[in-house]
């Protein structure tokens, strides 16, 4: 099963508005991913920006052994709006191509920012969210984001919207517990500094290679793995961790996502399904009959795959650590 059903499923996290909550249910959560899911990350910046830096899907990959990873993150989205170019499949499509089981959903800080939305809206697209997700899988794990900080002027002091930041959560844990989806509180995890004081940002509001670090290693602590964390040995500035056999597998999952990335997400998308389809460059200029762009692309599957294959091998010997 994916996590036991002994607490309604719910994930018991630490400043959560869950009840009831068993003591050491928030660090050993019954988390499990099985061989052959499809893991797919949802969200805005913070999301799509994580797969270039590869700390939390390293760490899973070396506790769950043949789980493949997409990352569907895209810059400035929110629960509100996905925007994308014409013709461009919504997200529920591409899950459902991706064949993805199991789904991470992080949403929330862009949306403390937006004066224009009440929570209460935020609550109810959220709530749309998650049943168009359902329709692909019932294995859905909300995420609240970590706190805002301070930032050296000019910059704003983000740190004075973690009030209204801490607003969102509760609602993301209120969308959890009525969902029975497990949450991972980030939030409560970094507000109550256990990594540490250590700066998740330069500039109040986006994570720096180090920050990506920490939080993956939050995250697998709140799913139960954080012994796997604890083996990376220390996180530099540059969010390098000191192992080698880890880092050397971090390098390979962001070789992987850059090639992910590419193939889901072209940048000459209008050529390839948008509105320019029709335009002679998009055809074979042997047949204009064939378009021979489609069946270029699909030649990134198979190097997805053996960048997966290389990824699995590099994993299994970091599972049993000496």
């Amino acid at each position: 099963m994916f996590l036991t059903r002994s607490f309604s499923i719910v994930l018991c996290v630490l400043g959560s508005a869950f009840a009831p909550c068993l003591v050491g249910a928030a660090t050993s959560p019954n988390f499990v991913l099985r061989s052959n899911d499809v893991v797919a990350f949802v969200g805005g910046s913070d999301v799509a920006a994580a797969q270039f830096a590869g700390h939390l899907e390293t760490l899973l990959a070396v506790k769950f052994p043949g789980v493949r990873f997409r990352n569907f993150g895209w810059e400035g989205d929110t629960v509100f709006a996905q925007p994308r170019d014409f013709g461009f499949p919504p997200i529920s499509e591409h899950l459902k191509r991706a064949g993805a089981t199991v789904v991470f959903l992080e949403f929330a800080r862009a949306e403390t920012l937006d004066s224009k939305r009440s929570v209460t809206n935020f609550s109810a697209a959220y709530e749309k969210l998650i049943n168009e997700i359902a329709k692909q899988t019932t294995r859905v794990i909300l995420v609240t984001p970590p706190p805002f900080e301070s930032a050296a002027e000019p910059l704003p002091d983000l740190s004075l919207r973690n009030k209204d930041l801490a607003i969102y959560a509760n609602t993301v844990r209120a969308l959890g517990q009525r969902h029975g989806l497990p949450v991972v509180d980030l939030y409560s995890e970094f507000l109550n500094a256990s990594h540490g004081g250590q700066r998740l940002t330069d500039n109040g509001l986006q994570l720096t290679s180090r920050g990506y670090g920490l939080v993956a290693a939050a995250f697998a602590r709140r799913l139960g793995f954080g012994d796997v964390a604890a083996h990376t040995g220390e996180l530099s500035l540059s969010g390098v961790w000191a192992h080698p056999e880890f880092e050397d597998l971090r390098a390979k999952v962001c070789e992987k996502n850059k090639l992910w990335f590419n193939y889901w997400r072209p940048q000459n998308w209008a050529f390839l399904g948008g509105d320019r389809v029709t335009q002679p460059s998009s055809h074979d200029h042997r047949n204009p009959k064939v378009r021979w762009f489609p069946a270029e692309m699909e030649k990134y599957v198979p190097l997805i795959r053996e960048k997966e294959v290389e990824i699995e091998q590099a994993a299994a010997p970091l599972r049993d650590p000496k």
